[in-house]
């Protein structure tokens, strides 16, 4: 919207407008039909050749049974070493380590894939294979290439063509392979082989596996695949769940294995001598001729075996206190060397010394996918470190309480010791011997009984998971979501048609809307005028009620507003270039005042390129440049035009070496004062004010300046002439006439112009095309377009 300050300075409104906005691409509607159905179609395509993917799902429960019971679970709860979210999350990374992918992948024999030609996209086969193909040894081309195989009789195979026996290497592009019938599926069915490294597997797995849980405070996992292949993703994690289990008892018995063979160890020793005591006491008694001892001495002999059997215990737990103390000294982390703690009864102990063993066993498997700079590590490793402090403390209390037990038992030892010494000397000798066989055998008993605990507890060893849900499919694919699909290249059919209209306009130089005029200058715009095929000079004598000659009325009228004063004849006629259309819409106009009675002259002050006597079929051997020169009088160069009755025309005359000279020398301001005095309206014909300075010349004798900008024909850049002419009063009353404007593209929507269109009727266009005047149809042809 443009309107007047107070100041009296045009001002516009810069509001955008919605309708204006919109237009240019609802009027290109079908262009989005098109496009929208294009894209439509090929998601429909683009969808058809994606692989369906299924989703595969299982539920694991991890107890949380790290935990001890009594004073053990109130200590490390204090050290705050194990919460559950810690033992989540390291389950969740053991369960995507690579070393777990790998035996899985290895377990399902997925090094081998095996392709279906169908007629729309490839498509992996995983049950019913009529063959099996191992790489044996592969070459640099094993996993680049495919082979093409089939099976033709339980003996025979054919691969890339060439026929082989079965259960035999045959060598190929890709190595050395071994194809073994499986006597299921299609004996001729035939398959593509490609051969997959294992890392490209594992990543390709790590990638599509999703281990989340339940919530922050359960234990329980989430695990999903998205596969091609329902049963082959069901297969994986089951397999998954069953080597995590694995993995998990496998850990989790090495402590008892290790038990179990220091106990075997020592049975075998103290079997030995066990033995060799038995044997000393036959001797003793044969050579003695002893049956038995007294009942007094039998009694005296239980109680010394019943304190040597405490005393060796507290021995063998000093050893191994001693044993543990040198393993914590020495700052080792290995699980492995973690010495055993039979015969130690400290439930505390146990606890910390059964949580190292376990910490370090989940560091050392966490190693073998991440740094040891991974947060992770150095949580365990801070774990390890506090439950070392822990047991090195808990050991050096138990060890001080046992050294004060040992000092207790051996005193009692040396009371019995001073005792037997009063026995018979015969008699001491087998309470001697006897002795020792009793501690051997106690000591073999204990060690048997040990024995089948650990044996048991090792047989019946569960892992700390339990599979809630065995692996299932969901009965559709989750992807490729084909509403998703259609709605992008719903969007894209939408959007690239935008996007082209819009760079379209934004490259677009030229001026193909009102507003790209008044967004640059505020002169005012007089009048528009539409594009014309016709080839008749005068239109709106030859076409009266024709739409350019109602919009050429239009302008006339217009007109009086801007001269309203009856002594302002003369009107200037310019524009930035040639073929905008000026000679034209002067012509025109002037027909146009000589319609409504006013006595009018048009002067072809183009006197480099005149046009308007040849297209008139109009004389030019005397005009103005005779005249300019003084070689001929105003009245013998005054021509009238027939078309139009009192319309006059001074054509340009021969065409002069110093045109602007000319225009200077003060002949042209003498004629214009003669012809106010004859006719009512002067029109001057002016060259395009940006080629050459004769409109400027002109400019002086001009009540009002009518420039002409042509639709998609004047570039946007030269509106700044316009511009700088009409801030520097270079011309007098400067006005715009918006000339040759293609009403099919919509210019003017929102403006209740219409154009023509939607009148019903209302302009009536002649059908024929060319008038007598046939000469001017090439001229004003390019004005008009």
């Amino acid at each position: 919207m443009i309107y007047e300050n107070t100041e009296g300075f045009i001002e516009k409104d810069n509001e955008p407008n919605l309708r204006e906005v919109l237009f240019p691409y609802l009027k290109h509607w079908k262009w989005f039909v098109v496009s929208v159905l294009f894209f439509l179609v090929l998601g429909y395509v683009y969808s058809k050749f994606q692989t369906p993917l299924y989703k595969i799902e299982t539920d694991l429960l991890i107890k949380d049974n790290k935990g001890t019971k009594g004073g053990q679970n109130d200590l490390l709860k204090d050290l705050d070493l194990f919460t559950s979210d810690k033992i989540i999350d390291n389950e969740i990374l053991i369960l995507k380590s690579k070393t777990l992918l790998q035996k899985v992948a290895e377990g399902l024999k997925l090094q081998t894939s095996y392709i279906f030609e169908g007629r729309i996209r490839e498509e992996e086969v995983y049950v019913n294979l009529p063959f099996e193909a191992t790489l044996l040894k592969p070459n640099s081309n094993a996993y680049k290439i495919k082979l093409t195989v089939k099976l033709l009789s339980a003996s025979q195979v054919m691969v890339n063509g060439k026929t082989y026996a079965v259960n035999t290497p045959i060598e190929t592009g890709a190595g050395i392979i071994l194809i073994k019938p499986t006597g299921k599926g299609e004996l001729s069915q035939l398959l593509d082989v490609k051969f997959n490294e294992m890392g490209d597997i594992i990543n390709d797995y790590s990638d599509k596996l999703k281990v989340d849980p339940v919530s922050k405070q359960a234990t329980s996992l989430i695990i999903t695949l998205e596969d091609a292949i329902p049963q082959r993703g069901k297969d994986f994690l089951n397999r998954l769940v069953e080597e995590y289990n694995g993995a998990a008892l496998e850990d989790k018995n090495k402590e008892t294995s290790r038990t179990l063979a220091f106990i075997n160890d020592r049975l075998s020793g103290i079997a030995s001598e066990l033995s060799s005591v038995e044997k000393n006491v036959e001797r003793f008694k044969s050579s003695n001729r002893i049956t038995d001892i007294s009942a007094q001495s039998q009694a005296f002999l239980e109680t010394v075996k019943d304190n040597d059997k405490e005393l060796n215990k507290v021995l063998i737990q000093l050893s191994i206190l001693k044993n543990l103390q040198e393993y914590l000294n020495q700052n080792n982390n290995q699980a492995s060397s973690l010495p055993s703690m039979l015969g130690i009864d400290d439930p505390t102990l146990l606890g910390l010394v059964s949580q190292l063993g376990e910490t370090q066993l989940k560091k050392q498997s966490l190693l073998q996918t991440v740094p040891e700079t991974n947060p992770l590590v150095v949580t365990f490793t801070d774990q390890i470190n506090s439950l070392k402090r822990a047991i090195q403390e808990s050991a050096v209390n138990l060890k001080s309480g046992l050294e004060i037990t040992k000092q207790q038992l051996q005193s009692k030892n040396n009371q019995f010791e001073s005792v037997i010494t009063q026995v018979p000397s015969k008699e001491r000798g087998l309470l001697d011997v006897m002795r020792q066989q009793e501690i051997k055998n106690n000591l073999f008993t204990y060690l048997l009984q040990k024995r089948e605990e650990t044996a048991m507890q090792l047989a019946s060893g569960v892992a700390d998971s339990r599979i809630i849900d065995v692996a299932l499919s969901s009965k559709y694919p989750v992807k490729p979501v084909k509403n998703i699909i259609y709605l992008a290249f719903l969007l894209m059919g939408l959007i690239l048609p935008t996007i082209i209209i819009y760079l379209r306009g934004a490259l677009n130089f030229k001026i193909s809307r009102r507003q790209d005029i008044e967004r640059f200058t505020n002169v005012p715009i007089l009048a528009e005028i539409s594009h014309s095929d016709d080839s008749s000079p005068l239109l709106v004598a030859s076409k009266p009620r024709s739409m350019v000659a109602e919009q050429i009325r239009a302008f006339r009228t217009n007109l009086q507003f801007v001269i309203p004063d009856e002594s302002h004849k003369v009107i200037l006629f310019t524009s930035n270039m040639s073929g905008e259309g000026k000679s034209f819409v002067s012509l025109n106009l002037g027909a146009s005042l000589a319609m409504s009675g006013k006595k009018v002259v048009i002067l072809e002050l183009d006197l480099r390129k005149p046009k308007l006597h040849t297209g008139l079929n109009i004389e030019n051997a005397k005009g103005l440049s005779n005249y300019l020169i003084g070689k001929a009088d105003y009245k013998d160069i005054l021509k009238p035009i027939s078309l139009q009755q009192d319309y006059y025309l001074i054509t340009s005359g021969p065409i002069p070496p110093n045109p602007a000279e000319l225009l200077v020398n003060g002949r042209i301001n003498e004629l214009v004062i003669q012809l106010k005095q004859d006719f009512d309206y002067i029109i001057l014909d002016a060259p395009p004010v940006g080629l050459v300075t004769d409109a400027q010349i002109l400019g002086r004798y001009a009540d009002a300046t009518i420039f002409i900008v042509r639709h998609n024909y004047t570039a946007k850049a030269q509106i700044h002439l316009i511009d700088n002419l009409y801030k520097g009063k270079k011309f007098s009353n400067l006005n715009i006439v918006m000339n040759s404007i293609d009403v099919k593209n919509g210019y003017g929507y929102g403006y209740g112009y219409g154009y023509g269109y939607g009148y019903g009727g209302y302009y009536q266009e002649d059908n024929t095309k060319k008038s007598g005047l046939s000469g001017l149809s090439g001229l004003f042809r390019k004005g008009k377009k």
